[in-house]
């Protein structure tokens, strides 16, 4: 339910009013196939599908007033024209919820890699801090009190608005939310004024929905227009895409941080690291701090410099941040072990772009004395120019088995060639289209000594094939294999453990 009700004129001040009078809006909706009698409909101009042509259906269901970016001629409801119809619908969502202030104060993270580990580390640190916090993102929302789990990064304009709303209930003073490319281009945060944002990095990633690398970059680079006046932009001068954005963002308070860079104002130090944590010391507006991470790579080492920067602007004193940071001890499918007492290591990981998956793997090399040996695919339906560079940066380790990740409405067998493609002609690798028994034939590989990479699920338990979602989990699929005595025989146990569960 919405939390109040005002009128037209005062959720879209700005728009112009086509109407002999006035009409109080307490529903809205943007699908017109939702709308019911006293609703608002808003339209939107989707990717799949314009809103603006279902104005008369949304009308016809009882819709009692229409937003739209043009006036619409032969309709009797009022209308409201707007400059941007998306932004409208996500501004009159929030005002409904919650009002034309909140009472949370907002940090968004953005960034190819690294959104979740940095939002779960910052939350960490807030709670650490005794500060009921909430979460929207990868892998599950909060509203301070209750968790569930998530089923896309950002959700709509309408879910972020009643998670907000949720979060004022549970009298939650702080969100941390991961904010996607998706969602920024989309509009769907245009209603949330934050008061701190970061960006961790821009790589390769989602060209299949922006075009290009350049158009990719300026929608991650337009997150500093959802700031509060005068609030700070924290990004990575270790970044190549964050460096090549520096030009757009003229004008917007920064602070710079990276592991790397000498010229950034935030920096952290490696002190000494072992294959299960990471001694580091963090250079931070407050001083230095020693901290111990129990979350392994280079990359933790800047998601954590990054957390700490973010609280640091949200005013945690370095006590409470070096003390979120150490409470940590995982994030879920990020480098996550399986341990079930085998004589070789295991570790999930959501890896599944280029970047991340050669940090992964880049990780585990300053570890594992044996071979590393690596599961990992593609999705479908999705960016195909990534997934030869998946092959390139896979490489690195010592056996590949390349296998389905997603195929979604594609052909696998033919997702997977597009990735070999891309491994040098010297490479290990083998192509296995189901991937539980890409799973099983990596396990049959592995000796005492070395590691298998399980790359580009992470947290999720579904794969999506041909229309359906299937129930598959790596985590789960890799305990259950490795308490058999004998994984060759491990295929006869799918059906019951697995084919026959929906997600």
């Amino acid at each position: 339910m919405n939390a109040t009700s005002f009128s037209l004129q005062q959720l879209l001040p700005s728009a112009r009013i086509i109407a002999t009078h006035d009409i109080v809006v307490s529903q809205v909706q943007s699908d017109s196939r939702l709308v019911v009698a006293g609703d608002v409909f808003v339209a939107v101009r989707g990717t799949r599908s314009d809103g603006h042509r279902h104005i008369h259906d949304a009308v016809s269901r009882g819709a009692i007033a229409v937003v739209s970016e043009h006036k619409v001629e032969d309709i009797d409801v009022p209308q409201a024209v707007v400059e941007c119809s998306a932004t409208a619908f996500a501004l009159m969502c929030m005002r409904l919820h919650t009002g034309f202030a909140s009472s949370v104060t907002l940090a968004g993270i953005t960034g190819t890699n690294g959104k979740t580990t940095t939002s779960w580390m910052l939350r960490t640190i807030l709670e650490t801090a005794r500060l009921r916090t909430g979460i929207v993102g990868t892998i599950e929302t909060s509203d301070g009190v209750n968790r569930v789990a998530s089923s896309m990064t950002t959700p709509s304009a309408d879910c972020i608005a009643r998670h907000m709303h949720q979060m004022i209930v549970q009298q939650t003073s702080h969100c941390v939310m991961e904010v996607s490319s998706h969602a920024l281009h989309q509009k769907r945060c245009a209603a949330l004024k934050l008061a701190v944002a970061a960006i961790t990095n821009i790589t390769h990633d989602h060209l299949d929905y922006h075009g290009s690398l350049d158009s990719y970059s300026s929608v991650k680079a337009s997150i500093a227009k959802l700031l509060h006046a005068d609030a700070p932009l924290l990004i990575n001068l270790d970044d190549e895409g964050c460096r090549r954005i520096l030009d757009q963002l003229a004008g917007v308070p920064l602070v710079t941080f990276g592991i790397k860079s000498g010229e950034a104002e935030l920096r952290a130090t490696l002190l000494s690291k072992t294959h299960r944590s990471q001694r580091v010391r963090l250079h931070l507006a407050q001083g230095d701090a020693e901290v111990r991470l129990r979350l392994i790579g280079d990359h933790n080492v800047s998601n954590s410099l990054l957390a700490a920067g973010i609280a640091e602007q949200l005013g945690i004193r370095i006590k409470d941040i070096v003390a979120g940071l150490e409470s940590l001890t995982a994030v879920p499918g990020r480098l996550e072990r399986i341990d079930e007492g085998q004589p070789f290591q295991v570790l999930v990981d959501y890896a599944h772009t280029p970047d991340a998956l050669e940090r992964s793997i880049q990780t585990i090399r300053n570890f594992v004395p044996g071979k590393l040996i690596c599961v990992f695919g593609a999705g479908g339906n999705r960016d195909a120019t990534k997934r030869p560079a998946m092959g390139r940066v896979a490489a690195a380790a010592d056996v590949c088995v390349v296998t389905s990740d997603n195929p979604r409405d594609e052909e696998p067998l033919s997702i997977l060639r597009d990735v070999a493609s891309g491994f040098p002609s010297t490479s290990q690798f083998e192509i296995e289209v189901d991937r539980q028994q890409a799973i099983v034939r990596a396990f049959q590989m592995a000796e005492p000594g070395d590691v298998v990479l399980l790359a580009g699920k992470g947290h999720e338990n579904t794969q999506e094939v041909a229309g359906a979602k299937i129930y598959f989990d790596d985590r789960e699929v890799a305990r259950r294999l490795l308490q058999l005595s004998d994984t060759r025989n491990v295929a006869d146990l799918q059906p019951v453990f697995f084919a026959s569960r929906s997600a």
